[in-house]
């Protein structure tokens, strides 16, 4: 399972509410999920605050 897709949802986050905290579309964050994109390292390190994880968490494979 992608990382980020795992953390949020252990801390039980629609798509939709991760993109709303960290100030993006939630089409992003599925762009994310699904590896199509990476997010930016800003934008890895207010998901990693958000999410309650590390940015080395966020950037594992598989």
């Amino acid at each position: 399972m992608n990382p980020i897709r795992e953390y949020r949802t252990r801390r039980d986050m629609s798509q939709e509410e991760l993109a709303r905290l960290v100030g993006v579309d939630r089409s992003n964050v599925a762009k994310w999920e699904a590896g199509v994109h990476r997010p930016r390292a800003d934008m890895l390190i207010l998901l990693a605050k958000v999410l309650q994880c590390s940015v080395d968490e966020l950037l594992r494979e598989g």
